[in-house]
């Protein structure tokens, strides 16, 4: 895997720089796309950008990658030298292992959070929408996701404040000597402004939050709290003890000049936001204490437990053995198209391996074209059980006699071994997290009077894959 990866965080730049290279999940997966398809030798590009960082990783073609970090600078604009002393840049294995570490929140400023291995899945998500990903960092990310999940489920973090919201809650009750009875505003109704909104209101207080706009049964607003439009933000703001700001606006949503001009202010102010919501001057007036997300998560750094670290070389042994198999395929296989091959399926036995979410919906397909389908699961989490269902893990030989085989579990070693297995068989394989692994393709199925049409990607076009499979149904239905 020829990866590399540059790093822009609170350990080493602060909040004044990593808000200059700061992006919206759009941004992100727009200047990732813009990236790949300027950048010769670039295959693949994912940037995450959060409040205690933001990093760039890169798939590569043969020869040296290209330097992560003045690449990310160019292409956001803004020059690199400020910049150089701050980035810390990866490659190869010790790249793939950092994002595994970030995903599982222990490089986080607030050690141990919660919220990163979303944000992780988000990152990869707007590349893919934006066509930024290649199969390298779909891999890369699904890994480091698996991982941190594994983290988050089997090792217990003590101490930690799991999220900066979480932390800002603390903070909040250290200065003021408790929560109970206190008025709080929430500058912010995303995912951040939400769960500071919450936290609040279970510590007791009183809160109100700011909406730009409403839109009945389509807005969220947290359980027990008020609203008030964001026009009038600082009126809300004079009858508010508490403070907190978490949006993504590029500009302050709260100037010193128009926060010292209140006839009545919040004593203490939390601001959640990257870039910056708070002007920094406000927290200069006397009596105000002003807290940025540098300054929530100072403090508490433990030792990290041994059992992260062998979770983490688990699935880092995971991504080994993928890269060694895909290097073994020669590049033009690799790069293949698939041939739309219809086959009829009525009567025929179909072995689908797992039991969960993505299992469910490809069943549903085989069954709605007449396959037999047996499932081979410890649990199955559809809607009743199965007709033919052997509750138990996967063993060689279950594939016998069957004329397609899907694997669908969430462990990758079960998969691999299916697609091992069926191959060793001759039986056409779907492998569900490892396209390079497949012999055939899932398509997105569009039906209409008497016709079938199907779409399949290069593994990485999912975005166009649903955009043409969208135009197609639309296409049968007007023939219908």
């Amino acid at each position: 895997m020829n990866i590399a990866m540059a790093g822009l965080d609170y350990a080493l730049a602060p909040i004044e720089l990593r808000e200059r290279l700061s992006f919206t999940k759009s941004q992100a997966g727009e200047l990732a796309a813009h990236i790949r398809e300027t950048r010769a030798g670039v295959l693949g590009c994912v940037l995450i950008s959060t409040c205690n960082r933001t990093e760039i990783y890169l798939s590569c073609g043969e020869g040296e990658a290209p330097d992560p970090a003045a690449l990310l600078c160019a292409a956001a604009g803004q020059e690199h030298a400020p910049f150089s002393h701050a980035f810390v840049t990866r490659r190869g294995e010790d790249a793939a292992r950092h994002l595994c570490e970030v995903a599982a929140g222990l490089k986080s400023q607030i050690w141990g959070e919660d919220q990163i291995v979303s944000q992780v899945k988000t990152a990869i998500a707007a590349a893919r929408e934006f066509g930024g990903a290649d199969s390298v960092l779909e891999t890369l990310f699904r890994t480091a996701v698996s991982a941190a999940k594994e983290v988050k489920t089997n090792v217990r973090l003590t101490g930690v404040s799991h999220s900066a919201a979480q932390r800002a809650v603390e903070v909040l009750e250290r200065e003021l000597g408790g929560l109970e009875g206190r008025t709080a505003l929430v500058i912010g109704n995303g995912e951040m402004g939400r769960l500071a909104a919450g936290l609040l209101r279970d510590a007791g207080c009183a809160v109100t939050v700011t909406l730009r706009s409403y839109h009945h049964g389509e807005t969220v607003v947290p359980r027990g709290c008020a609203v008030a439009p964001y026009e009038e933000r600082y009126a809300a703001m004079e009858r508010a003890q508490v403070l907190v700001s978490a949006t993504t606006s590029p500009h302050f949503t709260v100037t010193a000049e128009e926060f010292a001009a209140l006839a009545r202010r919040p004593a203490v102010l939390v601001d959640l936001a990257i870039p910056r919501d708070i002007q920094p001057e406000a927290g200069a007036l006397e009596g105000v204490r002003l807290f940025n997300v540098d300054q929530l998560g100072e403090g508490y750094r433990p030792e990290l437990p041994a059992r992260v670290g062998e979770i983490i070389e688990k699935h880092m042994d995971r991504l080994r053995q993928w890269a060694g198999y895909r290097e073994r395929i020669p590049a033009g296989e690799q790069a293949a198209p698939r041939f739309p091959l219809f086959i009829d399926l009525r009567g025929r036995r179909v072995v689908m391996v797992g039991g969960g979410a993505i299992a469910c919906r490809r069943i549903s397909v085989l069954q709605s074209f007449g396959a037999e389908v047996t499932v081979v699961a410890p649990v199955w989490k559809g809607r009743g059980e199965p007709e033919r269902w052997l509750a138990r893990p996967y063993e060689k030989g279950d594939l016998n006699g069957a004329l397609l085989a899907v694997a669908a579990t969430d462990d990758r070693a079960v998969n691999r071994q299916v697609g091992e297995d069926a191959r060793a068989l001759g039986i056409p394989v779907s492998v569900a997290d490892a396209q390079e692994e497949c012999t055939f393709f899932f398509p997105a199925v569009c039906l209409g009077d008497g016709l079938v049409a199907g779409v399949v990607s290069d593994g990485v076009g999912h975005r166009r894959t649903a955009e043409a499979a969208k135009a197609i149904r639309k296409t049968l239905e007007e023939l219908a």
